[in-house]
């Protein structure tokens, strides 16, 4: 297999880190606005080749799958080009999806050019349960996630608000909605809740709670659903990713083994 890798930040560098140790992996092409990034990997990792972002169109011929690990803006602008390349894709910015249109345009591009679309579980546990429950009917879907003041810093949606997350001395509820509201507002915090949304009732159903707590150093999720199975809860409190608090060390995980899952033959909990 031949992968590019579209962001060199935590998840791309992890992720380009664990797959080059595969076997059934032969090349990987890395691209990042910031190509010290991409240059500190490939001296590294022998696998690895560097192609700038005006190239990613003209290298589709010799890539079998392309991982966005950049951001939402980045999936907007590469993702419907390789899926007209009839290139499988997977994604990490999984909240460009709240965009309908744009779910919309790559959902059918994958169709049309015979593409597959990745989304990985992320920083999340659950998933395998509400993808099954989905099959039912939902009464309610719900995430409650906990975040330290560092991996919140920055967000348009802390910003909006005018919270002071140096001044918070305990938890504090930072944002209550819906999963739509939620992944616009936090765009690099919360892809947990698209996926979630995608997998059951949809991101305008789906409540997402974001709290700040100055006393943890985890990001945890709580998975609450509930309906005609019956009820769930999930809970995970990961570790931060060493190279960017905002991020899960687990999403960067969840991406390499679900490229293990694609070249494997054999699926276990599908």
């Amino acid at each position: 297999m031949r992968i590019l890798i579209i962001g060199c930040g935590s998840i791309g560098s992890i992720l380009a880190e664990t797959v080059h140790e595969l076997p059934e992996v032969d090349r990987i092409y890395i691209t990042d606005q910031k190509k010290d990034l991409s240059i500190h990997l490939i001296e590294r990792l022998n696998k690895t080749s560097f192609v700038s972002l005006v190239e990613i169109d003209s290298i589709m011929t010799e890539v079998d799958l392309v991982v966005e690990a950049a951001s939402q803006t980045a999936a907007k602008t590469y993702i419907p080009q390789v899926l007209r390349k009839g290139t499988d894709v997977m994604m990490m910015s999984v909240g460009a999806f709240s965009d309908e249109k744009f779910k919309d345009e790559c959902f059918e591009l994958a169709k049309n050019n015979h593409a597959r679309i990745y989304v990985p579980s992320g920083a999340v546990c659950g998933t395998d349960g509400i993808h099954a429950a989905a099959s039912g009917t939902f009464d309610e879907v719900r995430l409650i996630t906990t975040k330290n003041p560092k991996s919140l810093k920055g967000a348009p949606g802390i910003i909006e608000s005018g919270i002071d997350l140096d001044s918070l001395t305990d938890s504090t509820i930072v944002f209550d909605g819906t999963a739509k509201d939620a992944v616009d507002k936090f765009p690099k915090n919360i892809n947990v809740a698209a996926t979630l949304s995608l997998l059951g009732i949809g991101f305008d159903k789906t409540r997402v709670t974001i709290i700040c707590d100055p006393n943890t150093n985890k990001n945890s999720h709580v998975v609450i659903a509930k309906g005609d199975f019956g009820e769930m809860r999930c809970e995970v409190n990961n570790v931060p990713s060493p190279m960017n608090p905002a991020t899960s060390y687990l999403a960067a995980l969840s991406a390499a083994s679900s490229i293990k899952r694609i070249l494997g033959n054999v699926w276990i909990g599908i």
